[in-house]
């Protein structure tokens, strides 16, 4: 009698390998194969469940960043106006792990050349946009579009440029360019 698989065991299972994959060593190395041997299964495993690497990435990427998105929605859920806009922000900075900030940087690193990937980081930017947006006018912000350009590059930085140092800055010291990106935003507490 053959053995039943849980199927979404098993795609969670190929979902966390990529992840794990891309957070150690970026996208470039999640294979059909880096997968199945990560997972203790055959090629042909990981490919009964997904059509092939394309349709992997896509389902662990997408997973992965509905995921933050519902966090980020948890974090602005009960506030309007400033206190939205910094739970979001402070979301993206804050709250996440080194792991989750690697798995950002292998993203926003493999996008350029994994088509998958781009517009699974579109389709993230388009939300992030419209909600940096929304909470930028409920928060008063007469010029938007340059409010929306800085707090970008504040988060991309703290995000990002926090890895050449080999770690992410501290909380606080993330925390204290965030206290000065609301005062030059006229958002102070």
């Amino acid at each position: 009698m053959p053995r039943t698989v849980d199927r979404t065991a098993r795609l969670t299972a190929i979902g966390d390998a990529v992840v794990t994959l891309a957070i150690d060593a970026g996208f470039a190395a999640v294979t059909i194969r880096s997968v199945a041997e990560r997972i203790g299964a055959s090629t042909s495993v990981v490919t009964h469940y997904v059509g092939g690497r394309d349709e992997m990435l896509r389902v662990a990427v997408r997973r992965e960043v509905e995921a933050r998105r519902r966090h980020a929605e948890d974090a602005m859920a009960g506030h309007r106006g400033a206190a939205s806009l910094r739970a979001l922000v402070e979301w993206a900075v804050l709250t996440a792990d080194e792991a989750a900030h690697r798995f950002w940087l292998a993203l926003v690193v493999g996008a350029p050349v994994e088509p998958v990937l781009r517009a699974e980081l579109n389709a993230f930017n388009d939300w992030w946009d419209a909600q940096l947006r929304k909470r930028l006018k409920e928060a008063g912000i007469t010029e938007i579009e340059h409010a929306a350009d800085l707090l970008d590059v504040v988060v991309d930085g703290l995000v990002v440029g926090a890895f050449d140092a080999g770690a992410p800055w501290p909380p606080a010291r993330r925390r204290q360019v965030l206290d000065t990106t609301w005062r030059a935003l006229g958002l102070t507490a």
